[in-house]
């Protein structure tokens, strides 16, 4: 199950009912943690995964992405990991690993201060991209987002942590 622990903002934006925070996700690799955010008058969401920090942006939503956000919450995931450079391998078993969804609210403040920070990275990459080619250019804003240092990680980059989980779920460390 991953289980996608809102900031009060993005819960007012989906209208649904938040589950009672389960602690067991704070460390998971299928905890998740999200926040909603404006960037040039678009809907932005940016989510970062609990236990190894891999973040990426989903930009200019709409009311009906909302209504749907589950699923497009795991086509980023598949997206990003395979533009990450993750073996499809991998990528499969962390995506038939997920039984369902749930969304609580954040229990985290570190998860929250690093997003915070990594809101304000992609969106001056945001806003410079769409000056300067008129074009978001998400797939390398998300591919610099995870080449940031984060040195409370073990490996220092999110996207090298979050490659070393999937190998360990597929391996079975």
């Amino acid at each position: 199950m991953i289980v996608v622990q809102c900031t009060k903002i993005l819960a007012a934006e989906l209208q649904v009912p938040l589950s009672a925070v389960q602690p067991s996700f704070d460390k998971s690799i299928y905890g998740w943690h999200a926040h909603l955010f404006i960037c040039k008058r678009k809907k932005c969401i940016l989510i970062m995964n609990n236990e190894s920090r891999y973040n990426f942006v989903i930009y200019g939503l709409v009311k009906a992405d909302f209504k749907r956000l589950d699923q497009l919450i795991i086509e980023h995931i598949q997206e990003n990991l395979r533009l990450d450079g993750a073996d499809q391998q991998l990528i499969d078993a962390y995506i038939n690993g997920i039984t369902g969804f749930s969304y609580t609210p954040t229990s985290n403040r570190s998860i929250i201060s690093q997003i915070n920070e990594m809101i304000m990275v992609a969106g001056d990459e945001l806003v410079y991209n769409l000056y300067h080619f008129n074009d978001p250019r998400l797939e390398s804003v998300n591919r610099m987002m995870n080449r940031y240092v984060f040195l409370k990680l073990p490996l220092t980059y999110s996207g090298k942590t979050m490659m070393e989980s999937l190998g360990k779920l597929v391996g079975g460390e």
